[in-house]
């Protein structure tokens, strides 16, 4: 009678699990997860006009995934060292995951044309960055007053009777000439269309000045002598730019980076070749090792967490800390591994 008991007593619980799991699946938390995510061969996502490719070895760019953690997840994370658990507030600045999705899109094109005229300026060529006056629009908020009239891609040139050249006037402007409650008149411009928009202005959280809900960002175009494609996908944010920037100097100089080796690396860059901070290091660090990376770039400012990964996992991957893409080249071409 004892394994038929046992054998009962083994269902039952087996479903009293299944039964929880599924309930903690649709229990939601304040967190997201970050995972190690994709890495993407430099040489099939970008192409340089009349640009020489060198095939021995590859240069990877590399992504993390996140997703918002449910209670099982939630608790399923703190078994997982290779992932990491971030306040959704935090991580994503009080946007819902479309948005937040939306505003990693056009991180994504920034980072791009940054890319662009970093890399041909490593090369020697005269490339530069021309900045379009006003303020565009990367997403429209829910708690907001601009739903349904502002729209991602308008270009806000007027607040009222005020000229809008940059992003960072707009907080001023609002402060200093508006009160909450208000029917503000926005002029926006939207593929060479000018229409003037009436919103009222109402509390957003975080912002002291009377808004009406937008995330907004500068409008650059590349002035770039060499035009160059880049094929990103669906991959978002702006932490592919220094290795964008340094696959444009190999295709433009016919130099061999990764010289046999599989060479990964990650970094916001800007136009004049610095390189910035990103987030999700240590994720990307799992990732590019299960590629096969040897050698990973990463900003200086990323570098200790980055070091912790590589040595908790003991993967013996050299890792670079860079601040800029001549740096980042530099490492490159005098590096043994």
């Amino acid at each position: 009678m004892t394994k038929p008991k046992s054998l009962k007593w083994l269902i039952w619980s087996l479903a009293i699990l299944i039964v929880a799991a599924i309930v903690l699946w649709f229990i939601p938390t304040p967190y997201i997860v970050v995972y190690p995510g994709v890495t993407g061969n430099l040489a099939q996502m970008v192409k340089v006009k009349g640009g020489k490719q060198k095939n021995k070895g590859n240069l990877y760019m590399v992504a993390v995934s996140l997703a918002p953690a449910n209670e099982l997840i939630y608790l399923g994370s703190h078994l997982d060292p290779n992932v990491e658990l971030l306040k959704a507030n935090y991580a994503m600045g009080g946007m819902n995951m479309k948005q937040y999705i939306q505003f990693n899109a056009n991180l994504m094109t920034n980072s791009k044309l940054a890319a662009e005229v970093a890399g041909e300026k490593l090369a020697g060529l005269h490339a530069y960055i021309k900045t379009v006056p006003g303020a565009m629009v990367v997403s429209v908020l829910k708690n907001g007053n601009a739903t349904g009239k502002l729209r991602s891609g308008d270009l806000i040139t007027k607040i009222g009777p005020y000229p809008v050249t940059s992003p960072n006037q707009v907080h001023g402007i609002m402060q200093n000439h508006f009160k909450f409650g208000e029917v503000v008149p926005f002029t926006v411009k939207y593929h060479n269309r000018t229409q003037v928009v009436p919103i009222r202005t109402t509390h957003i959280p975080h912002d002291t000045a009377p808004a009406v809900g937008v995330m907004i960002t500068g409008l650059n175009t590349p002035v770039i002598p060499r035009p160059v494609s880049i094929n990103s996908g669906n991959i978002g944010g702006p932490s592919a730019g220094m290795m964008f920037s340094l696959e444009i100097y190999s295709q433009i100089t016919g130099t061999n980076l990764a010289m046999g080796r599989n060479v990964a690396g990650t970094g916001e860059v800007t136009p004049s070749g610095q390189v910035l901070q990103i987030g999700g290091v240590a994720q990307k660090v799992v990732t590019v090792h299960r590629a096969g990376a040897t050698i990973f770039l990463c900003p200086k400012a990323n570098y200790k967490k980055a070091e912790a990964m590589n040595q908790k996992k003991g993967y013996g991957m050299k890792i670079y800390p860079v601040t800029n893409v001549t740096q980042a080249l530099h490492d490159l071409q005098n590096s043994k591994t």
